[in-house]
């Protein structure tokens, strides 16, 4: 099973993605601000990262997706946001994040989340479940 870390200061965005993932399959980690965000994706266990775009505190914003885009060159980011603008766009394209703009239809983030995680790794995991 794959996991994915959620990232936002909101405990109801944190509850449902957590529902959303696991009925998709997933095991989901979660952190409500950016120091602790940072801390958990340093784990080779987590495999993509879906983020809050706008999140109170020491670490937040862009520079939260800067800091998870260094720390984890290799690992998908989606970015959560209700208001995404040219710049803000730009700079995902620039840091290889994907957006996902609120609200969104599970078909859809199940089909991005199969794009983003390679299909050998999925096989690979069901393979070690057996």
């Amino acid at each position: 099973m794959q996991t994915i870390l959620v990232v936002d200061d909101e405990a109801m965005i944190i509850k449902y993605l957590n529902t959303v993932l696991s009925g998709l399959g997933y095991d989901v980690r979660s952190a409500s601000d950016g120091v602790s965000a940072c801390e958990q994706a340093k784990s080779r266990d987590v495999k993509l990262i879906v983020s809050d775009l706008n999140m109170p505190g020491e670490v937040s914003g862009i520079d939260l997706i800067r800091k998870l885009r260094a720390l984890r060159p290799d690992c998908p980011i989606i970015v959560l946001t209700g208001f995404p603008t040219g710049d803000r766009l730009q700079e995902a394209e620039e840091l290889k994040i994907e957006f996902l703009t609120k609200p969104f239809e599970i078909p859809f983030l199940a089909t991005l989340l199969k794009r983003l995680l390679p299909l050998k790794a999925q096989s690979g995991a069901k393979a070690a479940q057996q």
